[in-house]
């Protein structure tokens, strides 16, 4: 395949980084198949790729898995690079809680290998099976667990990217102190490979909790839920998240407790004092599934979406997104300590009612970002815009490590 190109790529990568791996998701989720779907199995094939790319004015969308990349549309051929190929623990020091670990491994392979140390990586974000490290890094989602613990992006020490004009660039190290230099891994975490391709990724690894307890209240619909929420939210100790949940018609509100045994059973007490109500408590397998279904609600639904504002006004925003969604089946899960929901539907007939939620939500100051919708659709036009400022100075960004536009 050249592209217009008297090179062919196969004259730049070895013949297994072409063979056809994994690449139906992120087909699907472009509206368009890739040219070629290439599968680099080190950072000078990736280095190789994107100089191919370059000089051929080709465009490359890098994909983990490919199953989150439904934000955008390509409107010129392109090449899906994917990392499925580059996997692997590189350096692991249980004593210092930090992993290197190449993009394309999987968070349940990491799981795996750090729980063997009682340690692990607390994000939680929708589909979190089907994610990779570097994955994880590029969308910047971290999940409910940001309360207790943090967004992603404070606990990435260092990556190793390589840019859309083929630069390879090491950034940060492997310490949790290291102020070296300008901090150049801010803007690489979540920005969904526009800027580079992650090819390696060092995380921060935390402790696993003596005890993961969930306390659980349920309702018939979520406005009922919300004052306990904001309740909860606003006591004097925070748990490790706090969600609401809408799902085939049953609301319930999930406050995930972490920390020794005593520790836990005074925060229990003490949120059920100042919240004036009484929960149902699970642990072990129990609580895992139930955090498990939570967690992955409508991750195949055809519409997927956020809206956010500020949490005091959390009440406001799920009840926009009723009231456009009206007799609509959807799934919504709300981070009630950063003031987001998720929303997930499928069917036909979408458009003006998300129109409708993006008029309400941002009549309260908020924003709506349409991560998935059918193919004859954008996302863009569906979402909030960016002002024109942030417009410009995210372009102004992508100029520094793609001058040329190769990266979707």
């Amino acid at each position: 395949m050249t592209l217009g190109s008297a090179t062919p790529l196969s004259d730049v990568v070895s013949a297994e980084a072409l063979e056809p791996a994994s690449g139906g998701s992120a087909r699907l989720a472009l509206g368009r198949e890739p040219d070629a779907y290439v599968s680099p199995g080190s950072v000078q094939e990736v280095v190789e790729v994107l100089e191919w790319a370059r000089a051929t004015s080709s465009a490359v969308l890098p994909v983990g898995t490919g199953a989150h990349v439904g934000d955008r549309r390509a409107e010129r051929p392109y090449v899906a690079l994917s990392t499925a190929r580059m996997t692997g623990i590189e350096i692991y020091e249980p004593a210092d809680l930090t992993l290197t670990a190449k993009a394309g491994t999987g968070l349940a392979e990491l799981g795996g290998m750090t729980g063997e140390h009682r340690q692990w990586l607390p994000f939680d974000p929708m589909d979190a099976a089907k994610r990779t490290l570097g994955g994880l890094a590029a969308a910047g989602v971290t999940g409910p667990l940001w309360a207790g613990y943090g967004h992603v992006r404070n606990h990435v020490l260092g990556m190793t990217v390589v840019c859309g004009d083929g630069r390879a660039l090491r950034l940060g190290g492997r310490v949790v102190k290291n102020v070296a230099g300008f901090d150049l891994i801010k803007p690489m975490v979540g920005s969904r490979g526009r800027l580079a391709v992650i090819t390696a990724v060092t995380v921060r690894l935390f402790p696993v909790p003596t005890l993961d307890r969930v306390l659980v209240l349920e309702a018939a619909d979520l406005a009922s839920l919300v004052p306990t929420a904001r309740a909860v939210a606003t006591a004097p100790t925070l748990p490790a998240s706090i969600v609401l949940s809408l799902s085939t018609g049953a609301a319930s509100f999930l406050v995930r407790l972490h920390g020794a045994d005593e520790t836990v059973d005074a925060d229990q007490r003490m949120l059920e004092a100042h919240a004036g109500v009484s929960f149902a408590a699970k642990e072990g397998t129990e609580a895992e599934a139930l955090l498990a279904a939570t967690r992955d609600a409508g991750a195949d639904a055809e519409v997927l979406l956020y809206a956010s504002t500020l949490p005091s006004q959390l009440g406001a925003l799920l009840d926009s997104i009723q009231g456009a969604l009206r007799g609509v089946d959807c799934v919504v899960v709300a981070d009630v300590a950063e003031g987001c929901a998720r929303v997930a539907f499928s069917g036909a007939g979408y458009s003006d009612a998300v129109l409708e939620m993006c008029a309400g939500v941002e009549a309260l100051g908020g924003t709506v970002a349409v991560h998935r919708c059918p193919i004859d659709a954008s996302p863009a036009a569906l979402s909030t815009p960016l002002s024109p400022d942030a417009h410009e100075i995210g372009e102004g960004v992508k100029r520094i490590f793609d001058p040329s536009g190769v990266l979707l």
